[in-house]
């Protein structure tokens, strides 16, 4: 019975997406917000996904979320409620997938079980002082990153390796965010910790971030999170995150994303990891675009990965857009360290690379 359970858990996932979308036409109007304020989207992606070293597990090694090889796999299938705050709203994602799998492991949810399908679910307040404050509460998705979770809303198909392993991909707490004009907003936050719902110890997490967009074309990001993440432990990690956007073109999209953490480690020393991504969109048409990734990821003490590395990748895409409603994706991608920590056939780690093809196709209504 309990191997039937993962296949309940798809049908089930599957069944809730065709019931949405078959009612899309009465969700539409919902999203009229003259004549119901409550605003209702959803998306449903999937993939396919060839691992050249034949791995014995069939996973594909340093990957979020395009784990699975040789077979198709439900990424991710939600549908969000939401609220515009006026003055007070809310938001609530619900989300079901491999992709929840990872995010909202056992670990992380403690024994709130319950809040698995839960990507996302806040309260949100406008306090009406000076330009308007905004304050949200509940589980949220971390302000850290230059990605996110909705493959959709990324350049490439497959996360980058500082989305897998440099920050965090979900908080509880709360946050206050205040635009002091067009150009500049600060944001602080305050979490129970990194990827966890209960608080494993006595100290909170506290966050910030500041965004400058002198021009249209131009956006500078700089993320922060600090604060103590192992059970029963005082020791302090700190992760900096920072974003650069650039709209160079009309067809051409550009963005830098670096991160730096370290962790205080017993007795004394510091973990370290650091790294870069460079990533570029240029649109062919306008249904049609090419895309590259390039980025490398320094693990200095194996803290994130589990081996001390150096780890680099190179993604190329293809997108194409079927109507308003479906992103198709193909994609190439080749990782590669400077250790042997990637699987071959026979199930052993003996390979220092790793090249994958993908084809992954989001609904998004």
């Amino acid at each position: 019975m309990n191997k039937l359970k993962p296949f309940f858990k798809t049908l089930y996932a599957i069944l809730v997406l065709f019931l949405l979308i078959f009612s899309s036409n009465i969700l539409a109007q919902a999203k009229d917000t003259t004549s119901n304020p409550l605003q209702i989207s959803g998306m449903f992606d999937m993939y396919f996904s060839k691992n050249f070293n034949n791995p014995d597990s069939h996973i594909n090694d340093y990957r979020n979320f395009d784990v699975y090889e040789n077979q198709f796999d439900i990424n991710l299938a939600k549908v969000t409620f939401q609220k515009a705050a006026s003055p007070v709203g809310f938001r609530v994602d619900l989300a079901f997938g491999h992709a929840m799998d990872l995010v909202n492991s056992d670990a992380s949810l403690g024994a709130g079980k319950s809040l698995r399908n839960l990507e996302q679910a806040y309260l949100t307040a406008v306090i009406p002082v000076g330009n308007g404050i905004t304050i949200d509460a509940g589980k949220m998705v971390t302000h850290m990153g230059g990605e996110v979770i909705e493959s959709a809303l990324n350049i490439n198909y497959s996360r980058s390796l500082l989305f897998a392993y440099a920050i965090p991909y979900f908080h509880l707490g709360a946050m206050a965010s205040y635009p002091f004009s067009n150009q500049f907003t600060a944001t602080v936050y305050i979490y129970n910790g990194w990827n966890n719902v209960v608080e494993n110890n006595k100290d909170k997490t506290l966050g910030a971030e500041i965004v400058w967009s002198p021009s249209s074309a131009f956006t500078f990001i700089q993320n922060w999170i600090g604060g103590p993440e192992e059970p029963n432990n005082t020791k302090k990690r700190h992760v900096f995150d920072t974003i650069l956007n650039y709209q160079a073109t009309d067809a051409l999209y550009v963005t830098l994303n670096a991160d730096y953490g370290q962790e205080a480690l017993d007795p004394s020393g510091y973990a370290i990891w650091k790294g870069a991504a460079l990533t570029g969109k240029y649109s062919l048409t306008i249904v049609s675009a090419l895309a590259a990734r390039g980025e490398y990821y320094y693990d200095q003490s194996g803290f994130t990965t589990g081996t001390a590395q150096a780890l680099k990748e190179i993604t190329l895409t293809y997108e194409y857009k079927f109507g308003s409603s479906l992103l198709t994706r193909l994609e190439f991608r080749r990782d590669w360290s400077d250790q042997n920590t990637f699987e071959d056939e026979t199930g052993a780690f003996t390979k220092n690379n790793q090249n994958t093809i993908l084809i992954g196709s989001i609904y998004t209504f």
